[in-house]
C-alpha cells in the first residue's frame, strides 16, 4: 500500500459535490452582488434626502409635474378635511401597537387634495376602540416631506370599502380619487413634527441601512467561499494528505 505521506495532490471528480457547486454558487454570488447594489441604492437615497433638506422647502404650487419629488420638503397652506381621516393599521413604534393618522388636506393655491401622514398614535391593543383625533380647525400652514413609495405599493384589498374615520390596511390613491371632486396629489406627504396636527413621527429615510446590506453581502460571499472549499476537499485527496501528515 502506498504511503499517503509520499503522495501528491490528486484530483478525483466527485460529481455530487461538483453538481452542488454548479447549482448553488451562481445563486450565492448573485445574492451577494444584489445586496451590494441595494447598499448603493440606499446610500444614494440618504444623500438625496440630505441634499433636499439642505435646500429647504418649496411651496406645493411651485412643483413641476415631471419633477423628481423624493424627499422633497414642501410648505402647504390650507385646511384639513378632518372628517375624512383614516387610520393606517398595524403601525408599530418602540414596540407599541398603533396607527398612522392619514388626513386629506386642501391647499388654498393648488388644485390637488394632498394626503398627509400626520404620524403615529397609540392604539387599543384589544381593537375595541380607535384613538381620538383632535380636529384642526381653520387655515394652517404645514411643513412636510413628499414620500414616494420605494416598492412597498400602498394598496387596499379589492373588496375593502373606504370608511371615513375607519381603519385601512394601506392607501389606494385610485380608490380615494373617486371620493373627491378634486384631483389628488400623486404622493403622500409626511408631516413635520412642528406642524399643526402632527403626531409622533415614526418613519425613517431608508428601511435598512447600507451597512446592513454590506453585511448580508459578506455573508453570501462567505458561503460561496465555504462551498468552494467543500468542493475542493471532495474532489481532491487534500484532506487525506492533511491527516497523513499528523
Amino acid at each position: 500500500m502506498t504511503d499517503i505521506k509520499h503522495q501528491g495532490l490528486q484530483f478525483t471528480l466527485d460529481w455530487r459535490a461538483s453538481l452542488l457547486v454548479l447549482m448553488l454558487l451562481p445563486l450565492l454570488l448573485s445574492l451577494g452582488f444584489w445586496q451590494l447594489e441595494r447598499a448603493d441604492e440606499k446610500r444614494v437615497l440618504q444623500e438625496l434626502f440630505q441634499q433636499r433638506q439642505s435646500a429647504g422647502p418649496i411651496a406645493i404650487e411651485e412643483l413641476s409635474e415631471n419633477q423628481d419629488l423624493r424627499y422633497q420638503p414642501l410648505t402647504l397652506r390650507g385646511k384639513y378635511i378632518n372628517e375624512k381621516s383614516l387610520f393606517l393599521d398595524n403601525r408599530i413604534y418602540q414596540g407599541r401597537f398603533g396607527y398612522e393618522i392619514i388626513t386629506p388636506f386642501r391647499p388654498v393655491r393648488s388644485d390637488d387634495v394632498v394626503w398627509v401622514n400626520r404620524g403615529w398614535i397609540a392604539g387599543d391593543v384589544s381593537r375595541r376602540t380607535l384613538p381620538k383625533i383632535d380636529p384642526i380647525v381653520g387655515e394652517v400652514e404645514l411643513l412636510a416631506n413628499v414620500y414616494v413609495s420605494q416598492g412597498d405599493v400602498l394598496m387596499l384589498a379589492e373588496e375593502e370599502k373606504i370608511r371615513w374615520m375607519g381603519v385601512v390596511q394601506a392607501i389606494n390613491f385610485e380608490k380615494l380619487s373617486q371620493k373627491f371632486d378634486q384631483r389628488l396629489f400623486p404622493h403622500m406627504v409626511r408631516l413635520s413634527s412642528e406642524s399643526p396636527g402632527s403626531y409622533q413621527p415614526n418613519w425613517v429615510v431608508v428601511n435598512l441601512q447600507p451597512e446592513k446590506h454590506v453585511g448580508y453581502a459578506v455573508q453570501w460571499f462567505a458561503m460561496s467561499v465555504t462551498l468552494l472549499l467543500i468542493a475542493f476537499l471532495a474532489n481532491t485527496n487534500c484532506w487525506a494528505l492533511i491527516k497523513g501528515r499528523k
